[in-house]
């Protein structure tokens, strides 16, 4: 069993890429539509390893991809 870590987007890309994301790639992201930034989650997530996402439909009714990195317990 492991505890969720949670992380923000640039720790995701860091973790995959091994570098900072540069501000045109910042800007690419947030250009896109919510599927398109879902499926970057999930492939960033793949990349890295470790990490863990899962569908959730916001009170917006909108489907996000929640991501974490799973640590595991250290008991």
């Amino acid at each position: 069993m492991g505890r969720e870590c949670k992380i923000g987007f640039a720790d995701l890309f860091r973790l995959a890429k091994d570098r900072d994301w540069t501000p045109a790639e910042e800007q690419a992201f947030q250009s896109l539509d919510q599927a398109g930034k879902n499926a970057m989650v999930v492939a960033l997530a793949r990349e890295a390893g470790g990490i863990v996402t899962e569908d959730r439909v916001g009170t917006d009714g909108v489907t996000y991809t929640a991501f974490w990195q799973d640590e595991p317990d250290t008991k």
